[in-house]
């Protein structure tokens, strides 16, 4: 998500707040300063967490809160806190999550812990980085095209994205740029098409599957489709309304041809559209299974950037099911490639973002519990390692009705026994 003047959000707070009749007295008297502070900071998270549009602001107003018990010295409050607001800010996406994470690294290094603040700051880091690239195609080679990276790797790097889905054209730029991972999104350069501009769902939808395609697709099969509840003349009447809908909605933006059609078929033209599936395809169609590198942990966090949620969400077809499962076991395994990396390197809070997610995605995956209890042992943090376990043990027992394996028991035991090993020497 990336900030832009949305003047709606005032509308939308007021409305609320008149709607559950919340305009009693916000500041109560004879409050000290810290005392308000907190309170307005509380009071904020509370009232914005309810209010829809508004949750990324309220993930950030929760890291100002953890910054706020920072201040008055409760450095586990702050810690806690601020952990949390971090990883609420993954689901968000965009600037967030790096905002969020800086001042996670901020509270880290006041407890005296440099190594992980350290490692921190160079995850952030690299997200906003990662964000510009995205932002500023204008950065881009002249005549190439030119993915979103960490860094200007040549021909060594990600320069062979496939040029039928999202080639750029000469000044390597983008007419549109499609957002396919968590809901969909589009955007002309750095503007969002909001969701009050599409004529119908349905027009939103057309652009969502031609670009699911990237290829040319016949007028029958997008009627079978997107249609297939509807007769052959009806589905046909409604989609040509549709394409006109959409076609008037993307001249607003641009004077360029962008859906294209010939022998009888439909596409989107190919170097107007950048399109994020197709990027982490190619990222993770290269550098999956090979020996890791510093560039192919780079290239891997680049893929890993993108995957802002399940392909197409928030679209509701059959087509979109098995793109979206395979997808999904893609990021479990990058993941997992790069939480072995940093466990190898020793680099446990880095590890931990991807295990976490892996954990969210698949919280029956004992693969994911290993690396998790690997981590937190690395960290010296035996305490939350035995509640991992404990947690998993009980939902695997509660909702499969099955108990840990004996490898992953086994696993267990031996780093418990290793942290007992260590206060006994």
């Amino acid at each position: 998500m990336h900030f832009r003047k949305d003047f709606g959000l005032e509308q939308k707070t007021t409305g609320y707040l008149n709607k559950k009749k919340l305009h009693t007295q916000i500041i109560p008297n004879n409050y000290k300063p810290n005392d308000l502070a907190e309170h307005l900071l509380r009071s904020g998270v509370k009232i914005l967490g309810q209010i829809e549009g508004a949750q990324y602001i309220g993930v950030i107003n929760r890291s100002l809160l953890a910054l706020y018990y920072l201040q008055k010295g409760e450095w586990d409050a702050a810690l806690s806190i601020g952990e949390k607001a971090y990883q609420d800010s993954l689901s968000q996406g965009g600037i967030v999550s790096p905002i969020c994470e800086v001042i996670l690294s901020m509270i880290l290094l006041e407890r005296g812990d440099s190594q992980e603040a350290g490692e921190r700051l160079r995850n952030s880091a690299a997200s906003l980085i990662q964000i510009v690239r995205e932002i500023m195609p204008e950065n881009s080679r002249p005549g190439k095209v030119q993915p979103i990276n960490l860094a200007d790797r040549g021909s060594n790097g990600l320069a062979n994205i496939k040029p039928e889905n999202i080639a750029g054209r000469a000044d390597g730029s983008f007419v549109f740029r499609i957002q396919m991972f968590g809901p969909f999104r589009v955007f002309h350069h750095q503007q969002e098409i909001d969701a009050n501009c599409w004529r119908t769902v349905k027009s939103r939808d057309l652009l969502a599957y031609l670009a699911h395609q990237g290829k040319p697709v016949s007028t029958s099969q997008i009627l079978e489709d997107l249609w297939p509840d509807l007769n052959a003349d009806k589905a046909s009447s409604v989609f040509h309304t549709t394409l006109y809908y959409l076609r008037r909605l993307i001249q607003q933006y641009t004077k360029e041809t962008i859906i294209v059609y010939g022998s009888r078929c439909y596409q989107l033209r190919p170097g107007s559209v950048l399109i994020d599936r197709y990027q982490f395809e190619d990222v993770t169609q290269k550098a999956l299974g090979k020996t890791m590198t510093e560039t192919l942990v780079d290239d891997l966090e680049t893929a890993a950037a993108l995957f802002r949620g399940d392909y197409l969400e928030d679209l509701d077809y059959q087509w979109v099911l098995p793109v979206q499962e395979k997808l999904k076991n893609t990021n479990i395994s990058l993941r997992q490639e790069l939480a072995g990396y940093y466990l190898k390197k020793k680099m446990y809070a880095r590890a931990l973002v991807h295990i976490r997610q892996i954990m969210a995605a698949d919280p029956y995956s004992e693969e994911a519990l290993r690396l998790l209890l690997a981590a937190l042992a690395g960290k010296g943090d035996f305490l939350a390692l035995r509640k991992e376990y404990t947690a998993f043990a009980k939902t695997l027992f509660e909702e499969l009705g099955i108990r840990p394996s004996f490898e992953i028991t086994a696993f267990y035991k031996e780093l418990c026994s290793v942290k007992s090993a260590i206060m006994h020497a």
